[in-house]
């Protein structure tokens, strides 16, 4: 991790660069995790404009649970991001299913980092 006033960029591998805003007490250079809740993070079909954290991955699991929907996208590197959506409207406006191409996405305040 590096940057600075709590604010970081975390390389977390195969070119995915993490953006955050609570660094934490993570030294320059020190290995970190990167934590974030699934309701945090946006599923969408298209990479969503002005991002600043987007990655790409393919939809491989989605749970109906009534209120909500929980979605398993596994990145192009194999790591897998779970997000979760409420099912406020009858029909979803950008719907996904299973195999389909996907883009995960969150705000640079949405997550903390971790020290080990």
């Amino acid at each position: 991790a590096h940057g600075e006033a709590g604010a970081a960029s975390i390389d977390a591998g195969n070119g995915i660069t993490i953006r955050t805003e609570h660094a934490g007490d993570a030294a320059t250079g020190a290995a970190v995790a990167f934590a974030i809740r699934p309701e945090k993070i946006r599923i969408s079909s298209t990479r969503p404009a002005g991002a600043v954290n987007a990655i790409e991955g393919e939809v491989y699991d989605i749970a109906y649970l009534g209120d909500m929907t929980v979605y398993h996208v596994r990145l192009d590197d194999g790591q897998v991001v779970r997000a979760s959506t409420m099912n406020a409207a009858r029909i979803t406006e950008d719907p996904l299913s299973w195999n389909d191409r996907a883009w995960v996405s969150f705000r640079p305040d949405a997550g903390v980092v971790l020290t080990r």
